[in-house]
């Protein structure tokens, strides 16, 4: 998962905001801060949510991918700062510059229980 990716909320932990398990919508902010993108949900009218929501990356699904190259994100990142544009490839977070920024891989299969 990327940045203008197309993804999937797969977790009902963000229903205060609106939010319910199903939505999909876009990852429209090339970083990931405190394990979350920041996801935005379509509306049939709007065509996207007036907020992002950060939302935590084990709780998103890829519906289909931007193929946004890495040029194309540094581009969009404030500085051009390749630390901060970041992807999501197997469960492990890099940034730009192809550095593993966590140790083990989410686990999508294996859900918190409430």
């Amino acid at each position: 998962m990327q940045y203008l990716d197309r993804v999937r909320l797969i977790s009902d932990d963000y229903e205060q905001y609106g939010l319910h398990r199903g939505d999909e919508g876009h990852i429209l902010n090339a970083e990931i801060r405190y394990g979350k993108f920041c996801f935005y949900r379509e509306d049939p009218v709007t065509k996207f949510d007036d907020d992002g929501v950060s939302v935590r990356i084990e709780d998103l699904e890829l519906v289909e991918a931007s193929g946004s190259s890495d040029e194309a994100i540094l581009e969009d990142l404030p500085l051009h700062n390749p630390e901060w544009g970041c992807k999501v490839i197997d469960g492990f977070i890099y940034n730009l510059k192809g550095e593993r920024l966590n140790e083990y891989a989410y686990d999508y299969h294996h859900r918190r229980i409430k």
